[in-house]
């Protein structure tokens, strides 16, 4: 017979095991950009050469284009034509064709080594390329390169219906967006010694 305190104690290690398992971005970004001037935003659209980097269902790209809108929307960004925009947005879904990813790395010209900063390195963002987890890059529209890299394990089942798949990159959107550095220019996160104050 199972006594009160024993289920109590039970109860309290699958509590604790299920909040430590809830999912978190990897992220990390450029140092030498400078966040605390980015107004504005946009994406690539549907025409680029970015659509043509995978093959998406349409449902899933709108769901993502929109929880990307969204997502910067709530933090205070403009949406601005891609022309005008401070900063411009790129994704990938992650499959098991990883040629697709190098071809994504390509055009968003993506350097490992240059997104030193962040609370996570370029060996750490490496390891959460799984299938089914979602990219997102911060592109500076004057060097064409990622300055700002995110990445999150979707977790999409087969019986997810549209609504759970919503919610499910709504999620991750907001989640990755937690890592953004928030209007501060890299200097103003680093103390004189070049580690984060």
């Amino acid at each position: 017979m199972i006594n009160s305190r024993s289920l109590s104690c039970l109860v309290l290690i699958i509590s604790l095991v299920s909040c430590s398992s809830i999912n978190s971005a990897t992220t990390a970004f450029r140092d030498g950009f400078d966040f605390s001037t980015v107004e504005s935003y946009s994406t690539y659209g549907r025409n680029s050469a970015f659509g043509d980097l995978q093959n998406l269902k349409d449902t899933t790209r709108n769901t993502i284009e929109l929880a990307i809108e969204q997502g910067f929307d709530e933090n205070g960004f403009r949406y601005k034509i891609l022309e005008n925009a401070d900063i411009v947005i790129a994704y990938h879904v992650l499959n098991h064709n990883f040629a697709e990813l190098n071809k994504y790395n390509q055009q968003v010209k993506y350097c490992g080594y240059c997104l030193n900063a962040g609370k996570n390195s370029r060996v750490e963002l490496e390891k959460k390329l799984r299938p089914g987890s979602l990219v997102l890059d911060i592109i500076d529209p004057k060097s064409q390169r990622s300055v700002w890299r995110s990445i999150y394990p979707l977790g999409f089942k087969e019986q997810d219906n549209s609504r759970e798949l919503q919610e499910k990159i709504s999620n991750a959107i907001d989640t990755m967006l937690r890592d953004y550095p928030r209007g501060k220019n890299i200097s103003q996160i680093l103390n004189f010694k070049g580690e984060f104050a």
